[in-house]
């Protein structure tokens, strides 16, 4: 009984990588297509969504199965408890790339040629590197000091978040012409900010499974 309860949980955290690798992917590819607004990519991202909720939906299975039949000790129950509110932010995470990408298409075919805000490219910077921190966090036991400084690095993208809506204010005040191609910009950052949110929560529940404190 105890080499199957093993089992399960080295293939569920088996799989919980792969997911984690899908969507640090679904993350890095959003901002190439965002920038470079490329709409052959950003339709790759939006159409691969189903294939990352699908991938959620199964590991939340083999979560709750072995919850539920294997039994587990108090430790292994909190980690599997965390598991399934970690498969809930990454599946947001991996939305939000989707819906990043649905905006890349509407700014191409409007050929307004819009720019980016400046800084945005340092605010999906910092969010990105959020999410691989957290990844890389999930594999090991032991990494909730490290994964303590998510909070930070989620201050400075809510500082960059206030930064550039103030500026895409502006542009909206001066190119009124233009205000439905800012409005799209304005959920895009939105959707940026909201990811950190989503990965400084994994942080959170990282560190409840390594030490029983939740902060959430």
């Amino acid at each position: 009984m105890l080499e199957i309860y093993e089992k399960s949980v080295t293939e569920l955290r088996n799989e919980m990588i792969e997911l984690g690798i899908k969507v640090e992917q679904a993350v890095d590819n959003a901002w190439k297509a965002l920038e470079h607004k490329d709409i052959e990519l950003a339709n790759r991202i939006y159409n691969g969504d189903d294939e990352i909720d699908a991938m959620v939906k199964d590991c939340m299975k083999k979560d709750l199965t072995i919850s539920m039949m294997q039994g587990p000790v108090a430790a292994d129950y909190r980690a599997l408890m965390a598991t399934l509110k970690i498969l809930s932010d990454l599946e947001r995470i991996a939305d939000h790339c989707a819906d990043i990408s649905h905006y890349v298409i509407h700014l191409e075919k409007t050929h307004h040629n819009v720019p980016l805000p400046a800084g945005l490219r340092e605010m999906y910077g910092v969010m990105s590197s959020m999410v691989s921190d957290v990844i890389d966090f999930y594999k090991e036991k032991g990494s909730a000091g490290r994964a303590g400084m998510m909070r930070d690095k989620d201050d400075i993208v809510d500082m960059a978040f206030n930064s550039i809506m103030a500026e895409i204010s502006k542009e909206i005040t001066a190119h009124p012409e233009n205000s439905r191609d800012y409005i799209a910009i304005v959920l895009v950052v939105k959707y940026i900010e909201r990811m950190a949110d989503h990965a400084n929560n994994i942080a959170e529940w990282l560190i409840y499974r390594d030490t029983n404190e939740l902060r959430i």
